[in-house]
């Protein structure tokens, strides 16, 4: 039977992530559909990858057996829950849903279809947050104490529609953008009970460039700052009842840990042998093989639901 796949919208993150990985990985699917309202991000899309056109999903005739939905953030529940309906497994972009009740209606649609979601949280798949995951299964680091995490530089990303920006957008800025991603690195590291203490933003109108959260992970405190504006430090300390561990955000690659003794060291935490792909790579194969199946879905909707639900209180 053939094994079709619809890319719903073909902006600036489907460019350059989802269908360059695509193009790899050809070999995996039969007929692809590129669907999105513009006809100038349906050419850019079939300068990188040949498929069929379609201005929206209704309009593609075949069967799916996998959608990925790269769409604004508002409407990624009712495309996602629509692909399902039709029979396909999804694959969204992060933030899955803007607000929890979404996402446990989209829980349902997939649980009535059988289907998987899997949910693009990038960070989940770094070696680096592997590697620290496994340090901290060791438990030589004793209790966290706290976490101090800075993010951030001017916004330079090359929007496709700008629906992020326009007049009255909500929950489309920097905690949306990159926040859920930090939150759910550290989410997916720690695996705590999360208490939301108090949270600021300049998203008064429109999408916010800056934040300011601050939140306790088992009791910990846990201080974030983000901005769209302005570079920041970028990097992170995790301080442990017997060592601080420290990385920066922008080498996903390495960290460092000093022992309450003076003793530190540096972990590269890369792995010597075969090429593992990019990022993105990694979650369209880890997508592919959950549906089938194969293995887990690394992020999937239930222990994204948590990331969201914390969101919908810093935004309320």
């Amino acid at each position: 039977m053939p094994r079709n796949v619809a890319q719903l919208r073909c902006g600036a993150i489907s460019q350059a992530f989802y269908l360059p990985a695509l193009v790899k990985h050809r070999s995996e699917f039969d007929r692809l559909w590129l669907v999105d309202p513009s006809d100038h991000a349906l050419s850019i899309a079939e300068s990188i990858i040949s498929g069929r056109r379609a201005h929206h999903l209704i309009d593609v005739a075949d069967e799916i057996d996998w959608a990925i939905v790269a769409t604004p953030n508002n409407s990624h529940c009712q495309l996602a829950g629509a692909a399902m309906s039709r029979g396909a497994h999804v694959l969204i972009e992060k933030p899955f849903v803007i607000c929890p009740e979404e996402g446990r209606r989209l829980m349902e649609v997939a649980a009535s279809h059988k289907r998987v979601i899997a949910i693009n949280q990038t960070r989940r798949f770094f070696h680096l947050c592997r590697a620290l995951r496994h340090q901290l299964d060791e438990g030589d680091l004793g209790p966290l104490q706290s976490i101090v995490h800075r993010e951030g530089t001017k916004l330079t990303w090359p929007f496709e529609s700008g629906s992020g920006f326009a007049r009255g957008a909500q929950r489309t800025g920097v905690v949306m953008d990159f926040g859920v991603h930090v939150i759910d690195f550290y989410h997916y590291l720690l695996r705590p009970q999360w208490v939301f203490i108090s949270a600021c933003h300049d998203g008064f109108q429109g999408p916010e460039g800056l934040a300011e959260i601050e939140l306790q992970a088992n009791g910990a405190p846990v201080s974030i700052r983000l901005s769209r504006y302005h570079q920041q430090a970028n990097v992170a300390h995790l301080a442990f009842e017997r060592a601080t561990i420290s990385f920066s955000v922008h080498d996903p690659e390495a960290y460092s840990i000093r022992w309450k003794s003076g003793k530190s060291k540096t972990f590269a935490t890369r792995r010597a042998g075969p090429e593992q792909g990019t990022n993105a790579e990694q979650v369209l194969l880890n997508f592919l093989a959950a549906s089938e199946k194969r293995e887990a879905a690394v992020c999937d909707a239930a222990s994204s639901l948590p990331v969201i639900e914390l969101l919908d209180e810093i935004y309320r």
